[in-house]
């Protein structure tokens, strides 16, 4: 018991309440200071590479539309099928039009 009191007694002066000793805080303090510095400089590279020259702004632009005339595309070519097939079963007199019974 006398052990385990001198051992408490200790513990509690670099006990936060969640386990955490001071030596851990002093780390995980230099940690956070560590990565605030990496997400600033990262900041700052993005800052300077947005900067980039305007033949570069223009490359962007045009990879950005390929999302846009794919779906175009694609849109006029379902359409495009679908009006077929509309008119080969009507060619054919399968199509089914409910008002025409």
């Amino acid at each position: 018991n006398i052990v385990r009191k001198a051992a408490e007694s200790d513990e509690i002066e670099d006990d936060d309440g969640w386990g955490t000793t001071s030596v851990d805080r002093i780390s995980k303090s230099q940690e956070l200071a560590r990565l605030q510095d990496e997400m600033t400089m990262k900041k700052q590279q993005n800052n300077k590479s947005s900067q980039i020259s305007s033949s570069n702004r223009i490359e962007n632009e045009e990879r950005d539309l390929f999302i846009p005339i794919f779906a175009l595309v694609s849109i006029m070519g379902f359409t495009g099928l679908y009006g077929y097939e509309m008119l080969r079963l009507y060619s054919r007199g399968e199509l089914y039009l409910p008002w025409n019974n």
